[in-house]
């Protein structure tokens, strides 16, 4: 019996994960409410999520988060806000040239709407990259966008499987909140964090090959 309540035992440290990855997605939700500090929150949330896939954590999820978003909360607001900006332009646009646009050439009109996809699609790879770039380097705003936009490029593999297995999470977990909404709609209490958990596993094998143990 004592081995079933020893803290170093494989089912409590399952059971505490999810605990740090609950109270993570709590700080999360709370501190994007004001919007303008989503950037901030999703730094903050992706500084931990880096430390916890590599069991670094020791620190405690509260200092970690705080101690992440009060460092990168000015440079993470201008990032979200410069995101924000280009991201609602580039889905005006593809909603206006799709329904709107008073183009009568249907060869023009595919044309504009396949760069504004392709531009999408660009700004989705940034997206996904530049809070966890902005938790782990230390740059300044321009070139945490192109390490961004050059990461996401050259680890393209990666990165698919990020936007790809992150979409099969949300897909999932709606499914079974629909079949069992009693017992699993408790998912959504670590879904934000979950999902970070899991890029974060993939980011950490991307940002090896930048820098090296020694300087995490």
């Amino acid at each position: 019996m004592g081995g079933l309540f020893n803290y170093d035992n494989p089912i409590w440290r399952f059971v505490g994960r999810i605990w740090d990855l609950f109270i993570l997605n709590i700080l999360w939700i709370v501190c994007s409410i004001p919007i303008v500090t989503f950037g901030a929150s999703t730094t903050a949330m992706y500084y931990c999520t880096l430390k916890i896939a590599r069991d670094r954590d020791s620190g405690g999820i509260f200092s970690m988060f705080f101690h992440s978003f009060k460092d990168n909360i000015l440079q993470s607001t201008i990032i979200w806000v410069i995101m924000a900006i280009i991201g609602g332009i580039l889905f005006f646009d593809i909603r206006f040239f799709s329904v709107y646009a008073p183009i009568n050439n249907t060869v023009i009109k595919m044309i504009v709407f396949t760069i504004t996809c392709f531009l999408i699609m660009l700004w989705m790879f940034i997206f996904l990259y530049v809070f966890p770039i902005q938790a782990k380097f230390i740059n300044p705003i321009k070139q945490t966008f192109k390490l961004a936009l050059f990461m996401s490029v050259k680890h393209l593999v990666r990165t698919v499987i990020m936007l790809a297995g992150s979409i099969m999470i949300l897909v999932a977990v709606y499914f079974l909140i629909i079949r069992m909404p009693g017992v699993m709609s408790m998912l959504v209490l670590i879904l934000g964090s979950g999902i970070s958990l899991f890029q974060a596993s993939q980011f950490n094998m991307i940002f090896d090959t930048y820098i090296s143990n020694d300087n995490e």
